[in-house]
């Protein structure tokens, strides 16, 4: 990790816990808007390439423009002090959707993010979603079902063409935002919980990137079995499939909407359902590929089994919740 990254990422952690703990529109818009400039400092740093470049100016670009609807619409809403007027109604969740890059407003983050470094993808996926869905669900509680259904069904569908890890990963985040949405409306500690298990499982899979140096499925092809079955615990462990880490928290979440008969129980099994298809698909060709293949040696052997086990101990989460 550079330097500028052990300078910038404290500032980047305030700048996420500052808009959540605000009860003032301008300070969360402000909060926001630093949390953009430190996040574009982390998308930037050295070497700086092209590449790096033009998606840090084209994340800048959507989400200025999604501030502008903000706090355009905010004070609109302030002025005319009218709840059914469009502009107070409508368009602040749909900036904020823009900002986070739910669904149905995700289109621009695969070919943009896509292009970030482990850090910013990493940071994108979690941190970068808080402040976004901790608004929507406090101020528009109303449209929050909705977004559920589309982010949960948008990320599962979307992840089945996708020969990228990265992109693959994206419309996981998607997904997920649904999914910590749902936990949301539901309980906040069930919300933490999901949110913390997802962050793990998602440092588990950054660090496999940076070991491998991949980007495409295809490129994971090590004739390393453990190698093979670290990667295929973290797919698992996404997809919620049991005993791997991530299905407590999914668990937790189906079984407390059936205890509170939720009409949305049906509509999230179905789509996890989908979701451990397309893990699936894309996992098991590797794991019983027995062909011949160049390897792609790791570099620490132990941190890799260290985090497997960690990945496997999914069970003992269960049933310390039960």
């Amino acid at each position: 990790m550079h330097l500028m990254n052990l300078m910038i990422i404290p500032l980047y952690v305030l700048t996420v816990v500052f808009p959540l703990s605000s009860n003032s529109w301008m300070m969360i818009w402000m909060g926001m808007e630093m949390n953009l400039l430190m996040f574009i400092f982390l998308i930037m740093e050295t070497p700086i390439s092209m590449i790096k470049s033009e998606s840090a100016i084209k994340y800048f670009l959507i989400q200025s423009i999604s501030s502008v609807i903000f706090i355009t619409s905010i004070n609109s809403s302030m002025i005319f002090y009218n709840e059914k007027l469009i502009l107070s109604t409508m368009l602040p969740p749909v900036a904020l959707m823009i900002k986070s890059s739910m669904a149905p407003l995700h289109s621009w983050s695969p070919p943009i993010v896509s292009k970030f470094n482990l850090i910013p993808l990493f940071l994108f996926m979690t941190m970068q979603k808080l402040v976004p869905m901790f608004t929507i669900f406090s101020s528009w509680l109303w449209i929050t079902p909705f977004i559920v259904m589309m982010n949960i069904s948008v990320g599962s569908i979307g992840g089945l063409t996708q020969s990228s890890l990265i992109k693959m990963l994206i419309f996981s985040s998607i997904n997920n935002s649904g999914w910590m949405l749902l936990t949301m409306m539901n309980s906040f500690l069930l919300f933490w919980v999901f949110f913390l298990n997802y962050v793990m499982i998602s440092i588990l899979m950054m660090k496999f990137m940076w070991f491998k140096q991949v980007k495409w499925m295809i490129q994971i092809k090590s004739s390393k079995p453990m190698t093979k079955w670290f990667f295929f615990s973290i797919m698992m462990s996404l997809s919620g499939f049991p005993p791997f880490l991530g299905f407590a928290p999914k668990w937790l979440t189906i079984k407390y909407l059936f205890l509170n008969n939720s009409t949305s129980i049906l509509m999230s099994i179905f789509m996890s359902i989908l979701t451990l298809f397309f893990y699936l698909k894309s996992s098991l060709n590797l794991i019983t590929n027995i062909k011949s293949y160049k390897k792609w040696f790791l570099n620490n052997h132990l941190v890799i089994n260290m985090m497997f086990i960690l990945n496997i101990t999914g069970p003992m989460m269960f049933y310390l919740i039960n």
